[in-house]
């Protein structure tokens, strides 16, 4: 069973790509780590983090293009919000012990604005260069 959910945290590595084969047809995807972190308010009235309700959540990219540019642009330390199915990951390891993880699959992938210095936007495509890519796919 998945659960569609949004998830903000930050990068724990720098985002991987990696290539598959399903059923003979190879498909690229990007793994990534996200740590949530849940803050509250301690009684002195500052913010610390609650580690009951916080964790990573290994997450799945298999949209070509949005993995392209993940793995272009993100880097360990980025603020993200993801948006997916979540699902619980069971697994049995080789000495027989049961585990279990939590794993998202992205719908979309968001870089929030924190730790960023720098941002440029490449100058827009004029509708004649796009139709011409298009005719071309």
């Amino acid at each position: 069973m998945a659960i569609q959910a949004t998830l903000e945290g930050n990068l724990t590595r720098n985002p991987e790509g990696k290539c598959i084969v399903i059923d003979g047809v190879p498909r690229d995807l990007v793994e990534m780590r996200v740590f949530s972190d849940v803050n509250r308010r301690n009684a002195e009235g500052g913010w610390v983090q609650d580690d009951e309700r916080s964790g990573a959540v290994d997450v799945t990219i298999w949209a070509e293009k949005l993995g392209a540019e993940v793995l272009r642009l993100f880097r360990k330390g980025a603020r993200v919000l993801v948006t997916g199915q979540l699902h619980l990951h069971e697994y049995v390891d080789t000495s027989g012990e049961r585990h279990a993880m939590l794993r998202m699959t992205a719908d979309a992938v968001g870089l929030q604005p924190y730790r960023i210095e720098t941002l440029d936007f490449r100058p827009p495509r004029d509708r004649s260069e796009a139709a011409a890519e298009s005719a071309a796919a």
